[in-house]
């Protein structure tokens, strides 16, 4: 790997020589892979695997299977995500003891979403935003395989958010920068990797938090994540976050034993991931706190669910929602056609469908968007598929096929698949 000179000059003076060394090993080693079980599906991990210690959910795998082709990646059973970005469940289970309403503002692909979303008291309320059309779809998609009702999906820029006039008990700002922290798994990331790209994004990272720190209430929590290692994206901003804006910095409990390093600059407490040190990618988080007097926007369940039901309505008319819970069906003809997110929702009653449960070549056949035969002696019309008794979408069946209800774009565009059943659960 050839890293950038002013890169290596800039990181060099900044970590150390020892702790610049262990990076240079860590980004010549292989990348760990992990999973973060999905808790409201009910997933059970292997005896083999070793657990994320930051995450109880979170799993590290011995190798990296094919994923796209384990039917219960698509059931939402779980989630590939990196380690290091797992810590955000931590920081949730540590300072999130009610039910709040929480936004995710830069949110896609969707693994920090769902990972707020186990983390928080049950009752809470999560929007999931990502300002970019194509990646707030490929957001809209995991939250949906995912199932929790309580999660709004938008796509809009932070300033949509400032105008909504809506407010919040914790705001997460995952917020671009220059991904250093993806070298090890992103060539492209070197490529793009300079000086002034790293200036750029700390300019934009200001304007992110700024646009979105009016949504956030007095007393309310700001956690800022970057998957980058110059201080300029991570300590100056948090620094500058709490100085322009008026917050104070957050300090959390670790364990030694995480490897987690603190701040390379300055003495605000901050949590660095570094490859080589901690069994991760790059990643750097810090939670802040807004001054003021503020009470959370809700003291119970009750006063929680009236007050986002009235946000879901005012999310209608001034924001771009993709998704709220499980989406209507669609009246054709005399059928009323079921959305695919009542299929892989955790409020989904399966007694309301004739259920065929399929098996492995079928499941692929189906989340490839393929017609399948179901056995002679299943009845006409809507019905549920289900592998290893995991739900998984819907078909309507016709006799001699059944027509695939399995939305196109999400579908399975290889043609090959894999030998085994490239199964990831111990099901």
């Amino acid at each position: 790997m050839t890293l950038p000179e002013e890169f290596t000059t800039y990181t060099q003076q900044l970590m150390g020589e020892d702790l610049f060394l262990t990076l240079l090993h860590g980004l010549e080693d292989d990348a760990p892979t992990s999973i973060r079980l999905n808790p409201f599906k009910g997933a059970k991990p292997s005896p083999t695997w070793q657990q994320v210690p930051w995450c109880p959910q979170g799993y590290y795998l011995p190798n990296r299977p094919n994923f796209t082709f384990d039917p219960l990646l698509h059931a939402g059973m779980y989630y590939v995500q990196e380690a290091s970005s797992m810590f955000l469940d931590h920081l949730l289970r540590q300072l999130v003891r009610e039910p709040v309403l929480m936004l995710d503002l830069c949110a896609a692909p969707g693994g920090k979403s769902t990972c707020a979303m186990s983390a928080l008291p049950e009752g809470s309320i999560l929007f999931s935003n990502e300002p970019m059309k194509t990646r707030a779809q490929i957001l809209s998609e995991n939250i949906q395989k995912f199932g929790h009702p309580r999660i709004t999906v938008t796509n809009n820029y932070p300033l949509d958010y400032k105008k909504s006039g809506l407010h919040f008990d914790v705001i997460l700002t995952d917020v671009p920068c220059s991904g250093e922290g993806m070298f090890r798994k992103d060539e492209g990331a070197i490529r793009e990797w300079s000086l002034r790209n790293v200036e750029k994004c700390q300019q934009l990272q200001r304007e992110i938090v700024a646009d979105s720190w009016s949504c956030l209430r007095p007393g309310g929590l700001l956690i800022y994540s970057t998957c980058t290692f110059n201080a300029h994206e991570d300590e100056e901003n948090v620094e500058w976050i709490a100085e322009q804006l008026g917050a104070t910095v957050v300090e959390m409990p670790v364990e030694e034993s995480w490897n987690i390093t603190g701040p390379l600059l300055g003495s605000h407490p901050v949590y660095r991931f570094i490859p080589g040190k901690t069994k991760g990618e790059g990643l750097f988080m810090a939670v802040l706190r807004k001054k003021g007097e503020g009470k959370p926007l809700a003291t119970d369940e009750k006063a929680l669910a009236k007050l986002a039901t009235h946000y879901q309505k005012e999310a209608s008319k001034r924001l771009h929602v993709l998704c709220a819970g499980v989406k209507d069906g669609i009246q054709k003809g005399k059928d009323i056609i079921p959305d695919e997110s009542l299929a892989l929702s955790i409020t989904l009653d399966p007694s309301q469908f004739p259920i065929a449960e399929i098996n492995y070549g079928q499941a692929i056949s189906y989340l490839r968007k393929e017609s399948i035969v179901l056995s002679p002696g299943m009845p006409r019309g809507i019905v549920l598929l289900t592998y290893h008794h995991i739900p998984l979408g819907f078909v309507k069946n016709i006799g001699n096929r059944a027509n695939n209800l399995y939305p196109a774009e999400w579908k399975i565009k290889s043609s090959h698949i894999p030998e085994g059943d490239n199964l990831v659960l111990d099901i």
